[in-house]
C-alpha cells in the first residue's frame, strides 16, 4: 500500500519568464526585477537582494505576452535553492493577491499559452488521508 500524497498548489504553475519589480515594503529595497514560474496566486522571483520569510511585498509585474502591467501586494514564502544550481542567485517565493476584476482573468488567460511546471520539490504525505484510506480497508 502507498502512502497518499498532498497537492499543496492551489492553482498551476506555469513556466514563463516575466518582468516585474518587486520591492520590500518597510524599506522599499528592490528585491528582483524577474519573475519565473509564474501562476495567479504567485511567482519565484530570481532574487537580486536578500529576503526573509513573511517580508511585506509590492509587486508590479507585466502580463506575459502583453504590454499590460499589474500591480499586487505579496508576501514572501519561502527562500528556494533551486536557482542557485543554475544561476548562483536565490530564488524567494513569493505569493499574491491580484485586485478583483479582469486582471486575474487577463493573467490567466495570457499563461494558458505556455506550459505547467512540476514542483522541484518533493511532495508530502498526507497522513491523515493515509490513516482513513487504510480504516476502509
Amino acid at each position: 500500500m502507498e502512502m497518499l500524497l498532498v497537492n499543496e498548489r492551489r492553482v498551476p504553475r506555469h513556466a514563463v519568464t516575466v518582468e516585474c519589480q518587486v520591492v520590500r515594503e518597510d524599506d522599499f529595497t528592490m528585491l528582483g526585477a524577474r519573475g519565473v514560474d509564474l501562476s495567479t496566486c504567485g511567482m519565484l522571483l530570481v532574487a537580486d537582494a536578500p529576503a526573509t520569510v513573511g517580508d511585506d511585498v509590492l509587486i508590479s509585474l507585466r502580463i506575459p505576452g502583453r504590454e499590460q502591467w499589474i500591480d499586487a501586494r505579496g508576501k514572501v514564502t519561502r527562500i528556494a535553492d533551486e536557482l542557485a544550481a543554475h544561476e548562483g542567485r536565490r530564488g524567494v517565493g513569493i505569493a499574491f493577491e491580484l485586485p478583483p476584476g479582469g486582471t486575474r482573468h487577463a493573467l490567466e488567460e495570457a499563461l494558458c499559452a505556455y506550459p505547467t511546471v512540476v514542483s522541484s520539490r518533493a511532495p508530502r504525505v498526507d497522513y491523515a488521508a493515509t490513516v482513513d484510506m487504510i480504516s476502509l480497508l
